[in-house]
């Protein structure tokens, strides 16, 4: 996987295929090998590249609790995309990866030509509630007294996306078991209350311009954040998967493909650089 450094820190991202750049983020958690169902489809065309937030996959974990934001994440994509020479992206990103590409799209909007919010409540911009900062720190202490695999249990014990991808089988289960397992106690926990610190832009949405696409399952429990995304961004497109949870480009991989596919085209067709 290439490795580069941007703002002191390794970042890791994998890319396949050439074509204009199509640039995706996953969720807290998670890591490029996400999107493998997404791989072959996508980088006929695109330029398709993975992008590993610090604290996740590959990327480095700072140890100093301060390393870690929204905005510091909007950084390190940024500086991924100078260092890729590239000027002018298709962005998004699924949960997490999509409040780091929504925010992506406020701060620097001359970079992006399209943004996809797929399943994401971290990017509607609302501010955590108070039982989502407790259940944080419930994590924090499980993660650095017990360990990822703690963790993972909880998670599919307590948190209603990663239950449902776990109830749907064995495989998926192991998946999000093996998701965790691979993180850092600190990479994983700092990630987490950047999210609780992040600031609140749901009152800036209206200011996105750039064709949009807000993609979810209808069984996901970000669905109605999404709903609100698409309410504050005019001329978005709305699509709500069936029969999908919080991981629709894994839950329903052929529909997912095909509808952001098709909302890439019709972008394709209208674009001038």
């Amino acid at each position: 996987m290439p490795r580069v450094t941007v703002n002191g820190v390794g970042i890791n991202y994998e890319s396949d295929g050439e074509g204009f750049p199509l640039v995706l983020c996953y969720c807290r958690g998670g890591n490029a090998t996400m999107w493998a169902p997404q791989v072959g489809a996508f980088s006929e065309k695109y330029r398709f590249i993975r992008f590993e937030p610090r604290g996740h996959g590959g990327s480095d974990a700072p140890e100093d609790p301060s390393a870690y934001g929204l905005d510091t994440s909007v950084g390190d994509l940024l500086g991924l995309l100078d260092h890729l020479g590239i000027e002018k992206a298709y962005v998004g990103g699924l949960s997490m990866g999509g409040g780091i590409t929504t925010r992506f799209t406020l701060l620097h909007p001359d970079r992006v030509a399209a943004l996809m919010v797929i399943d994401s409540g971290s990017a509607s911009g609302h501010a955590h509630a108070a039982g989502v900062r407790r259940r944080t720190a419930e994590v924090r202490e499980m993660a650095f007294t017990e360990g990822m695999e703690a963790v993972a249990r909880y998670s599919i014990r307590e948190v209603d996306s990663f239950a449902q991808r776990a109830a749907r089988g064995l495989e998926e289960a192991e998946g999000i078991m093996e998701m965790n397992k691979a993180l850092t106690p600190h990479g994983y926990v700092y990630s987490l209350e950047a999210l609780d610190q992040a600031p609140v832009f749901d009152d800036r949405l209206c200011e996105i311009e750039a064709p949009t696409l807000c993609i979810a399952g209808d069984e996901d429990p970000a669905l109605e954040d999404v709903k609100f995304i698409h309410s504050q961004i005019e001329g978005s497109e709305l699509v709500v998967v069936p029969d999908a949870g919080h991981f629709t480009n894994l839950d329903q991989t052929e529909t997912f493909n095909r509808e952001v596919l098709a909302f890439l085209a019709r972008v394709d067709a209208q674009r001038t650089v």
